[in-house]
Order: C-alpha cells, then sequence, then structure tokens
C-alpha cells in the first residue's frame, strides 16, 4: 500500500513539475497567439509552492525524486528572483548623482464606490503620501469629483510640492466625475503624451520631467483589468461552491473575461514597449500591469530595464490584496542609467493595491534636459 500511495505521489510530483515548467513558456507568448499559456502563469505561485513541499517531502524520506521538483524551480530561476527577494543589508554609501523618488499606487478611485467602510480613503491617502515625500507620484484608478472638495485643484493643494501634473482621463461623467491616471511631481514636466488603448478604461502616458540637470521620461502604466462584477468578487471570495448551474455559468464568464484582458493587455505593452525604445531619455516605468511577473506583459515591458525589486527589494513581492492575493502586479523598471538604491511597498489598507516606493540615483550625463522645453503644470 505504501508503494502504491508513494508511486501516485510521484506520479502527481511529476505533473506538478511540468506545469512549473509549462508556466515559464507564457513570457515568450503572447496571448493574442495562445492565451491558455498566460492562465497556467496565473497559478505560479500555487504550483511553486506545491513542488517545494514535495522537495521536502521527499527530502524526509531521503529519496532522489525531489531532484525533479528542484530542477523545475532552477529551469525558472528569474521568475522566483522576481517574486521572492532578500536584500537585508543596504550600502554605506550609495552612487553619486541625482536622487530621485517615485511612488506608484493604484487607489482603487480612492473608495468612491464605498467598497469598505472607510469613508476618508481620499484624506488618508493624500496624508499617507505627504508623510512618504515622494519626487513623483503615480495614480491609477485616478479620479477627481468636479465642484466638490476632492476636485483636481483641492487634491493638487494636498500635494504640495508636487507641484507639476500630467493628468490623463479615460472617461467622465459631465459635472461628476472623471476617471484615469494622473502624475504629480516636484520637478518641472516639460513635455507629456498619452497612449491610448481602443475600446478600454486604462491607458497609459508618458511625462518627461527635468531633475537637476537631467531629464527622465517616466511612464505611468495601467494594463487592461478584468473588470469582474460585484458578484464574481463575491465567488470568488468564496472559498466553497456549490457548484449551482449559475456558479458554473459565472466561472465560465470569468474564464472569458480573462482571456479578452490578456489579448488586450498583450497589444497594450506592445505599444508603450514602442515608446520606450523610441526614448531620447532614460526611463522609469511604473504602474499596475495587472499581470504576474510570469507573463508576456512582465517580460516584454522589462526587456532592457532593471526591475527594481530584484535589485533592492525584500521579502514576497506582494502588491495586490484583492481575489487573487499574494501576487506581485504593481512595478517600477529603470533604465540602466539609473541606479535602483531601494523598493518599499506600503502595507497600507486603503486600496485592493498596495503602493510601491522606489528610489533611483541619476547617473551623471545620463539624460541632458531641452532648453527650449517650457514646464507644464
Amino acid at each position: 500500500m505504501k508503494t502504491f500511495v508513494k508511486k501516485i505521489l510521484l506520479i502527481v510530483n511529476i505533473l506538478l513539475a511540468l506545469f512549473l515548467s509549462i508556466s515559464y513558456l507564457s513570457v515568450n507568448v503572447s496571448p493574442a497567439n495562445s492565451w491558455i499559456f498566460a492562465f497556467l502563469a496565473l497559478a505560479y505561485p500555487v504550483i511553486l509552492i506545491l513542488n517545494i513541499l514535495f522537495v521536502l517531502w521527499w527530502l524526509i524520506f531521503r529519496k532522489w525524486y525531489f531532484l525533479i521538483s528542484v530542477l523545475s524551480i532552477l529551469l525558472g530561476w528569474h521568475a522566483l528572483q522576481s517574486t521572492f527577494q532578500f536584500h537585508f543589508s543596504k550600502p554605506a554609501t550609495g552612487p553619486s548623482g541625482q536622487k530621485i523618488t517615485v511612488l506608484t499606487y493604484n487607489v482603487r478611485l480612492f473608495n468612491y464606490y464605498h467598497w469598505n467602510k472607510d469613508t476618508s480613503a481620499w484624506q488618508r491617502i493624500t496624508s499617507y503620501i505627504r508623510t512618504e515625500k515622494p519626487d513623483i507620484v503615480c495614480f491609477q484608478e485616478f479620479i477627481t469629483l468636479p465642484g466638490t472638495s476632492h476636485d483636481l485643484e483641492n487634491l493638487k493643494r494636498r500635494l504640495k510640492p508636487l507641484s507639476y501634473s500630467h493628468v490623463y482621463y479615460t472617461d467622465h461623467v459631465k459635472g461628476k466625475l472623471n476617471f484615469g491616471m494622473a502624475t504629480f511631481s516636484k520637478y518641472p514636466i516639460i513635455n507629456k503624451k498619452m497612449i491610448d488603448f481602443e475600446e478600454s478604461l486604462n491607458g497609459s502616458m508618458y511625462s518627461d520631467i527635468v531633475a537637476g540637470h537631467d531629464t527622465i521620461r517616466l511612464f505611468n502604466c495601467h494594463l487592461q483589468s478584468i473588470r469582474l462584477r460585484k458578484e464574481y468578487n463575491d465567488l470568488l471570495d468564496s472559498l466553497i461552491f456549490n457548484y449551482s448551474d449559475k456558479h458554473l455559468h459565472d466561472l465560465k464568464d470569468i474564464s472569458v473575461r480573462m482571456r479578452q484582458a490578456y489579448i488586450m493587455r498583450a497589444g497594450q505593452v506592445n505599444k508603450i514597449r514602442r515608446e520606450i525604445d523610441a526614448s531620447p531619455y532614460p526611463v522609469i516605468v511604473c504602474g499596475d500591469f495587472n499581470d504576474t511577473p510570469v507573463s508576456y506583459a512582465y517580460k516584454t515591458m522589462s526587456k532592457g530595464l532593471k526591475d527594481v525589486f530584484i535589485h533592492t527589494g525584500s521579502g514576497i513581492g506582494t502588491t495586490f490584496r484583492g481575489n487573487f492575493p499574494y501576487v506581485r502586479i504593481d512595478y517600477v523598471f529603470c533604465s540602466p542609467e539609473l541606479t535602483p538604491v531601494n523598493h518599499k511597498i506600503g502595507k497600507i489598507k486603503l486600496s485592493d493595491h498596495y503602493p510601491v516606493k522606489a528610489g533611483f540615483v541619476i547617473n551623471e550625463k545620463a539624460g541632458s534636459a531641452d532648453p527650449h522645453s517650457r514646464p507644464t503644470k
């Protein structure tokens, strides 16, 4: 009997190691061509943990089978690095050059629709940012309410000294609310561009920012969301399904929505990537990608750039606290001309995302400002 059970466990182990290995292919396959890899990659954290448990299991029984999972884990070493990091020691002195800090945060409309009972999210989020004192803030799922205390002008006053702004509204209800994304900076913004996504409320944009004698192009990105209805969120929050016809129908609809989102993100990230490659300045790319490190979106966006979490982060890089917990979908990347010096995930529960703050040093002569360009407020 024991032999039979071990054989079954070995077969399960081999299948899990195979699934883990196949999930790595998702970074090279566009969901527009084949979306099935993206679904498998979404389960990467769970499959990884199960493989680690099998390693421990076989080690306890002194079986060489542990090598099956070890090899599959090592095959995806970069995926592991982008999920877990440990940088405990800090250098006594950092590199010389212009220092800059960026904070990116999906604020979930400042809790406009009262997803939780906190009615002070707007005030608490802005207070948090003032406490953190970043040089640049990038918001996704940003909202302003014209004619109220939560309009754009009041927000600017709350965020001082971040007096320069680039706001991109992708949707609005006239006279009631404006929805989109925004970048606020204490450094002058000399150029702005919106990157439209067709048939989507999501978007991206870049701002050319002059910090000292250097210019950087900062990309604020919000890739395609799944946009589940409230009853779908309740379904995913439930640990036990009754498997009624309605539940099965809802699960099918969720999978269709996810597939469509993966395909749309593939086109969106390709569009942003062309803008990154065309930049005359060093870049910082940040925002909510709505995708994990084991994904086509991550691989395409990070190509040739430094993932600040990998270079200076510590622990598990969880940035999302919604229906798929323990995943990292908010990122900060930078050009090789910039040196990452720190990475912090703020564990505040004011949105379904955590804010991510990153610090850089702009190496000397990394990018020079255009003297003919004028900053815009």
